[in-house]
């Protein structure tokens, strides 16, 4: 433009090198909330209440919206799926599960265990080979959401000097959130 004057570009959005928002997805919604509550008691602090009000947040169905809600329940928190189908912002149910981790090497061994006699939990993360991270409270008893590794197969491996062995029992339900 030879006088000097430019017309202004694109701004925002479709400036170069931006492009359409998307809208967060129903997991990364059902995550985020349950993220930003780390170190903290949601509500009553019980681990239903955490799954509930991350559900509620991202607009999806909860727990009363699949049947009857006891203290006692095994819990529905939406579709049905696999372990092998998992997906962040999955949620798990659990029942007299446990599992034990034994890393050992020719010097040292470290054992971490763990149980969920009647729990709930959200999936941060599939870890592969049968590890999930998971967001959760009231675990252990009045603990605030914090972020774990469980496991959900029994395994055996060897690896750089390394053997773990992994043992789980129980059951657990891992259910896909729907959208109301």
């Amino acid at each position: 433009m030879g006088n000097g004057k430019h017309k202004p570009g694109p701004a925002g959005l479709h400036a170069k090198g931006g492009g359409t928002a998307t809208a967060p997805s129903l997991a990364d919604r059902i995550v985020g909330y349950a993220q930003r509550q780390r170190g903290s008691r949601v509500g009553d602090g019980e681990c239903t209440t955490l799954a509930d009000r991350a559900l509620r947040a991202a607009h999806a169905k909860s727990n009363s919206d699949y049947g009857t809600v006891t203290d006692t329940a095994d819990y529905v928190w939406g579709t049905a799926t696999t372990l092998a189908n998992l997906q962040r912002g999955d949620i798990i149910q659990f029942r007299d599960y446990s599992y034990t981790r034994r890393d050992e090497t020719e010097t040292a061994w470290h054992t971490d265990e763990g149980e969920r006699p009647h729990h709930t939990a959200i999936v941060e993360s599939v870890d592969g080979n049968g590890a999930v991270t998971v967001l959760e409270q009231n675990s252990p008893k009045g603990s605030g959401v914090r972020r774990k590794q469980l496991f959900f197969t029994s395994r055996d491996s060897t690896s750089g000097g390394k053997t773990t062995k992994i043992t789980v029992s129980g059951t657990f339900w891992f259910y896909r959130p729907q959208a109301r």
